[in-house]
């Protein structure tokens, strides 16, 4: 099956998503998904920290954010967000 390119009001939507994401006022944000329909923002400032919780085996990214309160804001999308690596 092939896909259909985006109707003018979805492409319209996503550059408006883009010009928003763009404008923003800080560089402490991350986000990371757990596959469902959320972004979940936390302070990368902790990211040493994230990766030596992760690293010594006891626990996955989103665990380790938690433990450390390092969590801000959870965007719910419109749809689906998969977790992917590659």
């Amino acid at each position: 099956m092939k896909t259909k390119q985006l109707t003018k009001a979805e492409r319209d939507w996503l550059n408006k998503l883009q010009a928003v994401l763009d404008e923003c006022p800080s560089d402490r944000l991350g986000a990371f998904t757990i596959g469902d329909p959320s972004i979940y923002i936390y302070d990368s400032r902790f990211e040493s920290e994230i990766n030596e919780i992760i690293n010594s085996g006891n626990t996955d990214f989103c665990a380790a954010t938690d433990k450390l309160g390092s969590d801000l804001s959870v965007l719910r999308m419109p749809f689906a967000v998969h977790s992917t690596a590659g």
